[in-house]
């Protein structure tokens, strides 16, 4: 990702990211998308210039933009903040095959473990990730009353 793209990718993620959080019941919506462009601005203050944290565009074989991805390499582990597909081009694989792609990559890398969080309401992306060998390693739950 060019650093030009940088603050279209922070606006859209920190969208996303504050509807997640409002959905989850974990932030109000009055403050969600402020506190989203916050966290979005302490984790990458340098754009695609942070260290170590890794943006890329995700193209298709047609070199077409399909999605984006962000990951932070951290010792041994690749940590998956966001992966997105693009709602046009999504239920086509591309989700999946990122997720080949990024593994290679990994082992190549000598990184040992690839580690994300989802949504629990995100289930769509949770049969993606159980799909690919992914395994929760913990689990919050609630129920409303």
């Amino acid at each position: 990702m060019k650093q030009e793209e940088f603050k279209d990718f922070s606006e859209n993620l920190s969208v996303n990211y504050a509807e997640d959080k409002i959905r989850a019941g974990l932030w109000d919506k009055e403050d969600a998308l402020d506190q989203a462009r916050f966290d979005m601005l302490h984790l990458l203050p340098k754009g695609v210039m942070t260290k170590d944290h890794l943006l890329w565009n995700v193209c298709n074989e047609d070199d077409e933009k399909v999605g984006t991805l962000w990951v932070l390499e951290e010792k041994d582990t690749y940590f998956i903040y966001d992966i997105m597909i693009f709602e046009a081009f999504q239920n086509q694989g591309y989700g999946s095959e990122l997720l080949r792609v990024l593994e290679e990559k990994a082992r190549d890398e000598g990184i040992s473990e690839i580690e994300l969080h989802v949504f629990g309401h995100n289930k769509r992306a949770l049969h993606v990730y159980e799909n690919m060998g992914f395994e929760a390693i913990d689990i919050n739950m609630r129920k409303r009353l």
